[in-house]
């Protein structure tokens, strides 16, 4: 456990990263579930 905690001391751009990564698959998820799921297209008529 202190050679990665040693090794994450000498990088800690590894856990902005990390966090981007984390936000990407987040929102990746969140659109695909949303295109599988879109709401029924209702013409309006003038």
């Amino acid at each position: 456990m202190n050679i990665i905690n040693s090794f994450l001391s000498r990088h800690p751009w590894i856990y902005v990263v990390l966090a981007f990564l984390a936000l990407i698959t987040a929102w990746s998820s969140l659109i695909s579930i949303a295109v599988k799921h879109t709401p029924q297209v209702i013409e309006v008529r003038k």
